[in-house]
């Protein structure tokens, strides 16, 4: 199975950073730009092959521009990865997509971090742990779960954030296990985001908060 690290952008600054820290520890994962305002010139470029550059749909809603994402990498199992996020362990996405066809009762597997709001997916140095949600800073799915699942849902476009907990929430409904594992870290401090401002800053979730309440009765 083929493994596609897709990265929604509108920050050339990041997304080649982002791009290059992706190439540096998986020289064979695909690399997938989803443009967001971006110039696209510094593709092609041959030390980051294989790598393409898509153009996301406007206004930018984070759902719809990874599902564009999702549909150009086939039948690959996908990583979801923000622009600011730094891969840093060396085949730390392929150890996530091993994990996982290794135990399929996950469907949603995603790496440690240093900033994000679930203290759930910070480093504990335990391998693969179950936890009930992530935040998708850095996540692998393997195909294997978006066809049962589908697509994200793209009605999460009246704010920041909830995208992620409702996919969670979905897999779960579905008999799938969440999960975290330490083998696969990422830098989310040291860059801006693109969509939300300062690394420790969140955006306003409040919207799409109420949305995903309504949608599962919660």
């Amino acid at each position: 199975m083929g493994l596609s690290v897709i990265v929604p952008s509108k920050t050339d600054a990041n997304v080649v950073r982002c791009a290059e820290a992706v190439r540096k520890h998986e020289p064979g994962a695909r690399i997938i730009v989803v443009d967001d305002g971006l110039k696209l010139d510094w593709l092609p470029r041959p030390d980051l092959m294989p790598a393409i550059g898509i153009r996301g749909a406007k206004p930018f809603v984070f759902a719809r521009n990874c599902n564009l994402g999702i549909v150009a990498a086939g039948s690959d199992d996908v990583a979801l990865l923000n622009d600011d996020a730094l891969l840093e362990s060396p085949g730390g996405f392929s150890l996530l997509q091993q994990c996982a066809a290794e135990h399929q009762e996950f469907g949603i597997i995603g790496a440690t971090t240093n900033v994000t709001g679930q203290p759930l997916q910070w480093r504990k140095d335990v391998g693969l742990r179950e936890v009930p949600s992530i935040a998708f800073v850095c996540v692998l799915i393997p195909r294997r779960t978006i066809d049962l699942l589908g697509m994200l849902d793209e009605r999460y476009c009246l704010g920041y954030g909830c995208e992620d907990a409702d996919y969670c929430e979905a897999a779960k409904r579905a008999g799938l296990k969440i999960g975290v594992h330490d083998g696969c870290f990422v830098d989310h401090a040291s860059l801006h985001s693109s969509f939300r401002g300062e690394p420790h800053s969140c955006g306003d979730f409040s919207r799409n908060l109420a949305l995903f309440n309504q949608k599962w009765g919660l």
